[in-house]
């Protein structure tokens, strides 16, 4: 996505606040997710990623705050294990949610996310002859099967070996630059949200988004040591890095312990 090309939002969050009990979760947070775009959510672990998500997409409400449609889209989702249906084959998979969609007879959409997965010979298999790996792909094309508006994704990358993160990222990729679907995606990985995003959003604990980074180069051309990529991670590293800073104070009492 780049400046020239207009894009309105598909979902927009004003002061959105959340608590569970006397636990403040979320705190008077704003955010856009824009058509089109693939918008990662970084934060430290507790500071409310995946209940800003979930409120996101409908599947919790907030205490206080708006949460604004562009019209009625289609959400698919996945998450950071399969939730795929154990007792139904690989393709039994895609059917099951295509049909709440009265996608059924889409086989050839299916046909072609099973090639672009590497997965065509195991349409027939069952979830559990699959590894993580395959599972995690099955995931994500069956989320695509429904041609939704906005995927939102928890972390898919977690738990993964090295080589089977670069192969769904790529994938994902792909799947995403031809078909404009709006991506909204949670990560730990600073690396992946530089090398996949439009837009970043940091969220901080009791803060609410304390960081917006639009990124207006092509995503063919990135590269981690590329000096404007680098720059990025540094000012992403400088956010998560703050729990050092906070124990500075204390560095010396802990040389004396040891």
């Amino acid at each position: 996505m780049f400046k020239d090309q207009i894009s309105k939002p598909i979902i927009e969050l004003r002061s959105i606040s959340k608590s569970y009990g006397k636990l403040a979760v979320l705190k008077e947070v704003d955010l856009k997710i824009y058509q089109r775009e693939v918008t990662c959510l970084l934060g430290h672990s507790g500071s409310g990623k995946t209940t800003l998500m979930r409120i996101a997409s409908s599947l919790a409400r907030p205490d206080f705050g708006q949460v604004i449609k562009n019209g009625d889209p289609r959400f698919a989702y996945v998450f950071q294990s399969p939730r795929l249906l154990p007792w139904q084959t690989a393709e039994e998979n895609l059917l099951f949610v295509q049909k709440n969609y009265g996608l059924s007879k889409e086989k050839k959409l299916r046909d072609l996310l099973f090639e672009i997965a590497d997965l065509a010979g195991f349409r027939k298999a069952f979830p559990a002859q699959l590894s993580g790996g395959m599972q995690q792909r099955l995931e994500l094309i069956r989320a695509f099967a429904v041609k939704p508006d906005l995927v939102f994704l928890d972390e898919p990358f977690k738990s993964l070996d090295l080589q089977t993160k670069f192969n769904l990222r790529q994938l994902l990729d792909v799947i995403q630059q031809q078909s404009k679907t709006t991506l909204f995606l949670i990560t730990h990985d600073p690396e992946a949200a530089l090398l996949l995003a439009d837009r970043i959003y940091f969220l901080a604990k009791e803060q609410g988004i304390t960081k917006e980074i639009v990124i207006n180069i092509p995503r063919s051309s990135r590269k981690i040591s590329s000096p404007q990529i680098s720059t990025y991670l540094e000012e992403i590293i400088d956010e998560f890095t703050d729990l050092v800073d906070q124990t500075n104070y204390q560095l010396d009492n802990l040389k004396e312990l040891f």
